[in-house]
């Protein structure tokens, strides 16, 4: 019940991220069934804990309902139930949930082009993240300012907390390759085409040995475009 681990959560992909509107048909009404049941499933834990009146589960069922409404484009009430979750943090409570629910607003500021509040509360999520027990969160709030300064072009920035995220994972890990295939789409976009083709490939040799198929095929579709810029032939003026 409002289970809050980075599996059981689809990160925002920042740059290559799906919404229902995006895909066919078939996908599109299922991804908006299963929005829908975990928005229902949120609100009913959270309406227990409220009658319990504990506030840490209280706060950690409104973290995982803001992720899902903010997944469903639900962004007003996405940022009120993660905006509800942080008030009721103590100031010596679950640091865990603290900083992931700073950096799911961060997240909903971003999809709401509000960029001065998604870094503001990045930061913030960046300073609980070095707390004991926060399970990984130093990466995951690296990763999202990365992305976030990727996509205003913001390229050194970027850079420096793609670095930042690195230095958080271990050789042959899944937040590794992630890291590496946006580190390949920045180099990409800044017409870095043979530093993009190493770190691209790197990355597919983690998503191939962890079985990620879906994260495989994004960054082969990548490659693919990589090659194509390679392989163009040069205009001479």
């Amino acid at each position: 019940m409002c289970n809050h681990s980075e599996s059981g959560v689809k990160e925002n992909r920042l740059y290559a991220g799906s919404r229902p509107s995006d895909v066919g048909g078939s996908e599109a009404n299922r991804g908006m069934g299963l929005y829908k049941e975990g928005i229902q499933q949120a609100k009913e834990a959270l309406e227990i804990f409220e009658r319990l009146g504990n506030t840490t589960k209280q706060a950690g069922c409104l973290v995982s309902l803001a992720h899902v409404l903010s997944a469903d484009g639900q962004l007003d009430a996405a940022e009120e139930a993660a905006s509800r979750a942080i008030d009721l943090f103590p100031e010596e409570g679950d640091q865990y949930l603290a900083c992931l629910g700073h950096r799911v607003l961060g997240i909903i500021y971003q999809s709401k082009d509000d960029m001065e509040k998604a870094i503001h509360h990045f930061e913030v999520a960046l300073e609980i993240a070095f707390s004991p027990n926060t399970d990984g969160q130093p990466f995951w709030v690296h990763y999202a300012l990365a992305g976030l300064f990727f996509v205003e072009g913001r390229f050194d920035n970027a850079h420096t907390h793609i670095e930042n995220a690195k230095s958080h994972t271990t050789d042959g890990t899944f937040n590794l390759g992630r890291a590496m295939e946006l580190q390949a789409h920045l180099w990409y976009i800044q017409g870095m085409y043979e530093k993009a083709r190493s770190g691209a490939s790197h990355a597919i040799d983690v998503f191939e040995k962890l079985g990620a198929a879906q994260d495989l095929e994004e960054c082969r579709e990548l490659l693919r475009r990589i090659d194509e810029e390679l392989n163009s032939p040069v205009v001479s003026d």
